[in-house]
């Protein structure tokens, strides 16, 4: 089935701007990846059900917890409205255009808020998460663990260990979490585990084998 005339001008626009960055589409899809190796930068061209259009969602997605989807862990929904195709292609075409350079330029803001851990850190550390307790903690623990800040780690993974959730999941997350606390003694080896964890999410992911470094 071929795609409909209003996104193939919004994969068209995109790559046309995201190209000379690297970031790359997904598939045929209508997102996109600014792939950084221990995190992605996910750009969404949102449809809505029943309209012909897009609006737009831009977020950070770390690849330290080993899981086959992607998801928004820093930031989502963009303050923009909904761009309707009304069958005017060069009107459609600029409007995307506008959403195409907010996206990138949020894409440049994480790569350079993120370009090392310990720039990193007070970006994570200062983000309010949507489940804070438990993956804000999981974040701001690891965060703290690639940076031998083991007072910390140790106070953002015990907030996580406290806490209830009916769903397999966060008991998977606890046994996860209580591995790295037993690894962190020794700096490299944390962070020789992080990395595995990564090397196997992005597995999941089926995006491409990188070497995954923390720069310092």
């Amino acid at each position: 089935m071929t795609s409909p005339d209003h996104s193939k001008i919004i994969n068209k626009t995109a790559k046309k701007i995201f190209g000379p960055y690297g970031i790359k589409q997904k598939g045929r899809s209508r997102i996109w990846f600014d792939d950084n190796g221990w995190y992605t930068t996910v750009i969404e061209f949102q449809p809505f059900t029943g309209r012909q259009g897009t609006t737009l969602n831009v977020g950070v997605n770390f690849n330290w917890h080993e899981q086959v989807y992607f998801s928004f862990d820093i930031s989502y929904r963009q303050d923009v409205d909904f761009i309707e195709y009304d069958g005017n292609d060069d009107h459609f075409s600029k409007e995307v255009e506008q959403l195409c350079e907010i996206a990138l330029n949020k894409a440049l803001e994480y790569r350079e808020n993120l370009q090392n851990i310990h720039k990193a850190k007070p970006f994570i550390l200062n983000h309010t998460y949507t489940s804070e307790n438990i993956w804000g903690s999981y974040h701001k623990g690891t965060i703290c663990g690639l940076t031998n800040d083991l007072v910390e780690q140790n106070h953002y993974y015990q907030k996580l260990l406290q806490e209830n959730h009916p769903g397999e999941w966060l008991n998977e997350l606890k046994e996860q979490v209580q591995l790295l606390i037993a690894n962190s003694v020794h700096h490299h080896k944390f962070t020789e585990n992080v990395i595995e964890i990564i090397r196997k999410t992005r597995i999941l992911k089926k995006l491409p084998e990188v070497e995954i470094e923390f720069i310092e």
